[in-house]
């Protein structure tokens, strides 16, 4: 009775601390989620995506292919509620809290759940539209159902984890690179309880999984799934020839100066080449998902995936999850330890961040919380020591969520594109025949489409709608030739239709000294946020 009272109280506890002021914490949708509701509202509509496809397995956007179930799970929150931004976000929360009570189901553990329930990094995510959080659930539903066989041997379970993991890549890339590590881990740790399934059972279930994946597969094949990580892999790094060219440049200068015409010596070759360049890479990246600075100290260098001044676990966490590690006895320890230092794999094959990547390095974080709970548990014997350390967990969450609650929105509502809504409501109510929207700061097309719920009609393409223009005021795109996305060229506007109202940042406006008059100003609502102006014209 106590165990379920307990988790009862950590659920109620995970819902609130994901849920509450959903729409404005964080600050505001930026342009993902945007485009994400976009494409469920199509979806509801025409059961397409913008782009007119059919139920698709990747959604096409305008500038990538979107895995489909978290689109999907979001155009389900439309149908069941009228406000379509907070059924953006409303999946996460769900499946944030889902994958606290699996992983209570799979630690058998209500401490381990509170740990997971109060952790900054689940907290973040589980407020956000990121389809992470879909990911994440599905992979510990595999998990525990794969426990379950293990325990009662009943084939159904067997399948069903099979069903849940295969799941996984259509909530998010990073899982079609990482399932087969889950899997050959699984293998290795439990190969004797495979071998025991039997043949027949073993080939029924690989066909039912790839049958699930088949159209994943075949959307491979065509390229659709590999569109981003075409260009933001480590295998396609510009310049690499450049760089490797330079290095053996200067090897050559060292051996032989003033001498030219020198053919590359084959100890330069083979310290300086392409597998080279992408070792290292891959090794800094790997290496650099396990730094504590990422972890404990500032998460994230970018601010819509991290906090700025807090990481992504607590810094007890750090003392606990290095005693916990001495405690891999179970083989469901050991399967924890081999996800941990698997995880990071799928991110470190890409290039396009700064630093660690903590939504492609999400699947660590149940890793981090079991160990963190393993090293708490070595002090079970001592109630009250337990006791101190729960409350102390509990003064811990309190001060980040004062800091999320109050200092983050103020500091991140630049990248969470803060005030792009309200200029885009704020010309509902103002007179015009067309309108641009300078996109000087953020592409305005996906909010637009949102926020004024724009409907595409059945059967259509939204190219179909769109054509591009290009002049001497103006290039960008046309939406029904009324409405303008693009970049202005304030030197000549005589190309501009009459009768136009212009949406423009603040900062682009005063760096200009423009002289147009303002109809309406969008005043900002937090401290580092990008106001915008509605012009008049002409």
């Amino acid at each position: 009775m106590f165990k379920r009272i307990s988790i009862l109280f950590i659920l109620l506890l995970a819902l609130f601390l994901r849920s509450y002021h959903l729409n404005t914490l964080p600050p505001a949708l930026f342009s993902d989620e945007v485009d994400a509701g976009y494409q469920a509202l199509v979806f509801n509509q025409n059961h397409t995506d913008y782009y007119g496809n059919k139920f698709p397995i990747h959604f096409h956007s305008f500038s990538d292919y979107r895995t489909s179930l978290y689109i999907y799970s979001v155009s389900f929150f439309q149908t069941i509620t009228n406000n379509s931004e907070l059924a953006v976000r409303l999946p996460s929360v769900v499946f944030s809290v889902g994958s606290i009570y699996l992983f209570y189901l799979l630690t058998g553990s209500s401490l381990a759940a509170f740990l997971l329930a109060i952790n900054p990094w689940s907290i973040h995510y589980g407020r956000t539209g990121f389809e992470v959080s879909g990911m994440l659930m599905v992979i510990l539903t595999g998990l525990y159902f794969w426990q379950k066989y293990l325990h009662q041997k009943q084939w159904g379970y067997l399948l069903l984890s099979g069903f849940f993991f295969c799941l996984s890549p259509y909530f998010y890339s990073t899982a079609k690179l990482f399932l087969p590590f889950i899997i050959l881990a699984i293998f290795i740790i439990w190969h004797q309880a495979v071998f025991k399934i039997g043949l027949p059972k073993i080939i029924f279930t690989f066909l039912f999984c790839s049958f699930l994946l088949l159209p994943m597969l075949i959307d491979t094949v065509q390229g659709k799934a590999g569109f981003r990580f075409s260009y933001i892999g480590i295998f396609t790094e510009p310049h690499r020839e450049q760089i490797t060219d330079n290095l053996r440049y200067q090897d050559a200068r060292t051996d032989h100066p003033g001498e030219i015409g020198i053919a590359t010596s084959l100890i330069s070759k083979v310290f300086h080449n392409k597998y080279q360049l992408i070792g290292e890479r891959f090794i800094t990246n790997y290496v650099s998902a396990f730094s504590s600075e990422f972890l404990f100290l500032t998460g994230d260098n970018n601010q819509r995936h991290g906090f700025g001044g807090y990481g992504l676990l607590y810094l007890t966490d750090a003392i606990f999850i290095i005693i916990g590690l001495f405690s891999t006895k179970k083989k469901i320890a050991v399967l924890f330890m081999a996800l941990l230092f698997l995880s990071p794999i799928p991110a470190s094959l890409t290039r396009d961040s700064l630093g660690p990547h903590a939504t492609r390095l999400i699947l660590m974080l149940p890793s981090f919380i079991y160990f963190t709970y393993l090293g708490i548990h070595r002090f079970s014997r001592h109630h009250w020591l337990i006791g101190a350390i729960i409350i102390f967990y509990c003064l811990q969450c309190f001060t980040f969520w004062h800091y999320y609650y109050y200092h983050y929105s103020q500091n991140s509502a630049l990248v969470w594109h803060t005030g792009m809504k309200e200029a885009v409501l704020a010309t509902k109510d103002i007179s015009y025949q067309n309108i641009i929207f300078s996109d000087s700061a953020e592409p305005f097309l996906p909010f637009f489409l949102f926020y004024f719920s724009y409907r595409l009609p059945a059967n259509h393409s939204l190219t179909s709608h769109l054509i591009s223009v290009s002049n001497s005021s103006f290039s960008g795109q046309s939406l029904d030739n009324q409405y303008y996305f693009g970049r202005l060229n304030w030197s000549d506007l005589k190309s501009l239709p009459d009768h136009t109202i212009i949406v423009v940042p603040k900062s682009e406006y005063e760096s200009l000294k423009l002289s147009s008059p303002i109809i309406k100003k969008i005043a900002k609502k937090y401290i580092n946020q990008e106001e915008f102006y509605i012009l008049n014209f002409p």
